[in-house]
């Protein structure tokens, strides 16, 4: 009996591990142009009632800038 709780225990916890990766996302692009080549590279996830993201992009000459953000829910 007490294996199967520790069992079951340690179920649920790997479980809810996995709910808390499955909110997380990567995304990038590249557009190429008469200028060059452009670049966007973005990430972001959610846990416990707060969601981020950060955006980089790289123009066609090597310029780049960073966006960031976070939601939260009260």
């Amino acid at each position: 009996m007490k294996k199967l709780i520790a069992m079951s225990t340690l179920a649920g916890a790997l479980s809810i591990a996995a709910v808390a990766d499955a909110s997380a996302w990567t995304r990038s692009g590249t557009a190429t142009g008469p200028r060059g080549t452009s670049s966007v590279q973005a990430s972001g996830g959610c846990a416990n009632g707060s969601c981020t993201r950060s955006v980089t992009r790289t123009g066609p000459y090597g310029n780049s800038y960073t966006r960031q953000g976070t939601v939260t829910r009260y």
